[in-house]
């Protein structure tokens, strides 16, 4: 297996982009030139003035192909029900509410409309508490946006792209509400694994990360995130032939 850098090493390897490579390469496909940064976590989730976030190396046709998720990903988020109620939030909320009222929009909000219907609600103890109108999201979109997230937090922290023979392999927590009891209690135990070590935080609980390396497989790696101090995701990056590919096991 090809030795890769750990936190206080530098690679030489003209494949490995690095923090101090003569000439930013974007990170995100490792070809092209990063002529852009790219903001990480996505600048849209913050009510301004916005927090400090990290800028990563990215060429202008990775970020023209992120934007729509990145909207998507904002829109879908800010109407879910009992996100924080912190400045951010609201504006998130607000804009995804005023967006529906848009003619360039007319597609998200009729797909909107199509998977509107009710769901039981239930308090943490297990009390019927009634039904609420519910939506279905696009979770592949949504864990696109992650995706991207961690890779360019594993540049922000390790110095180096995430390697090539590596893949990211992003979970929504919310896809295992319906899941068998084991699987939901392995999904939850990869989450408490993910958030033991110290957490980082942007702006007022609108998202915080966590990261862990992972024993076992070398240069792996295990992320929690939490948006809005709601909706958890799960990241591993590792080598591919160390994990499933992401079509055959992402939550639905």
């Amino acid at each position: 297996m090809k030795r890769y850098p750990t936190d206080d090493e530098s690679s030489t390897s003209e494949r490995i982009v690095t923090k101090t490579s003569p000439k930013p390469t974007c990170i995100y496909c490792g070809i092209r030139e990063g002529a852009t940064r790219d903001h990480i976590p996505p600048k849209g989730l913050f009510a301004t003035p916005r927090p400090n976030l990290v800028t990563v190396p990215c060429c202008e046709p990775c970020q023209k192909g992120q934007s729509l998720d990145d909207e998507y990903f904002l829109r879908t988020i800010g109407m879910r029900r009992g996100i924080a109620d912190n400045r951010s939030a609201r504006s998130a909320q607000g804009a995804a509410i005023r967006s529906l009222t848009k003619p360039q929009k007319t597609g998200f909000t009729r797909a909107l409309i199509a998977s509107l219907g009710l769901a039981s609600i239930h308090s943490p103890g297990g009390l019927y508490l009634g039904q609420a109108m519910t939506y279905n999201a696009d979770v592949n979109r949504l864990c696109n946006v992650i995706q991207r997230t961690t890779c360019g937090l594993y540049f922000h922290k390790f110095g180096v792209r995430v390697p090539d023979d590596h893949i990211c392999l992003v979970y929504a927590m919310d896809g295992f509400a319906s899941a068998d009891l084991d699987v939901a209690a392995n999904a939850r135990k990869m989450w408490d694994s993910a958030i033991s070590g110290k957490r980082y935080n942007f702006g007022n609980d609108v998202f915080s990360y966590w990261v862990q390396r992972l024993e076992g497989i070398e240069f792996a790696t295990l992320w929690a995130f939490l948006v809005y101090a709601s909706v958890a995701f799960v990241a591993v990056t590792a080598p591919a032939t160390d994990l499933p590919h992401p079509a055959q096991d992402r939550a639905q």
